[in-house]
């Protein structure tokens, strides 16, 4: 028998997610269940996929329950073959974005909520116009953040950047106290996605330890998809690092499964 699933297509940076809502936990999780759902509405290829569900109806959510309780909904991210993805902060801003649209969480401007997902529990901050902010936590290096050379950064294979990509500082590099660096694929390089979260934090670190200690904490990253701000700032663990950035809801949908 199957079933009608309101699905629902987001967008960040020049990144597309099909949304859908299970909050009990009630629909088939498989990996072809999800690489069949990873389709736009009317044509255009494949987008990423990302179930809503409550952080106690699987087990991963149940786990981080235990320490964060109000981490009450889970990001259940797939890439579009189907794989497990982690945390990613395109994925994070539509998330939050769509549990406001589909009126599962109430928040205002300013508000934060606490989302659980497969690299723990991140913070998210609404803000104006469709603006928001993740805190993507503790930063590490095992190398120490700094650029190499050649102004090429090299990106962990299994984030959303599938190949290296160009820093290029721009004039002025700090313009009203904000750096300013542009991201770009080196020639010949295969990028399924027009903009990358992780390389933007990578990138606005390994810039900063370069420039030295009077370098800015605050950082904007103009990429092919569009500009995220990269932010570093203290707490009482070490210094963590955000990124910001907005997200839209663009049309919904049903589909039978």
């Amino acid at each position: 028998m199957t079933r009608a699933l309101k699905i629902t297509r987001s967008h960040a940076t020049g990144n597309d997610f099909v949304l859908f809502a299970d909050p009990a936990g009630e629909i088939n999780s498989s990996a072809e269940k999800y690489a069949r759902l990873a389709r736009p509405l009317e044509g255009g290829g494949n987008v990423d996929v990302i179930r809503a569900i409550r952080s106690g109806n699987l087990p991963e959510g149940r786990a981080l329950l235990t320490n964060d309780p109000d981490a009450e909904w889970f990001m259940d991210h797939r890439h579009r073959d189907g794989s497990t993805a982690t945390a990613c902060g395109n994925a994070l801003r539509v998330f939050v974005a769509y549990l406001l649209a589909e009126k599962l969480v109430s928040l205002t401007n300013g508000d934060r909520i606490a989302i659980a997902t497969r690299d723990g529990v991140k913070d998210v901050q609404v803000g104006a116009g469709g603006m928001f902010r993740v805190d993507l936590g503790r930063w590490r290096s095992n190398n120490g953040p700094r650029e190499p050379r050649t102004g090429v950064i090299f990106v962990d294979p299994t984030s959303d950047v599938r190949g290296p990509i160009r820093v290029e500082p721009l004039v002025p590099l700090v313009d009203d106290g904000i750096g300013r660096i542009r991201l770009s694929p080196v020639d010949g390089a295969q990028n399924d996605s027009p903009s990358w979260a992780i390389a933007a934090v990578s990138a606005a670190l390994s810039t900063r330890h370069r420039e030295g200690s009077g370098a800015p904490h605050h950082w904007r990253v103009d990429m092919p998809g569009g500009s995220l701000g990269v932010q570093m700032f203290p707490t009482e663990d070490g210094e963590h690092v955000s990124i910001s950035g907005f997200a839209e809801i663009l049309d919904s949908g049903e589909i039978q499964i």
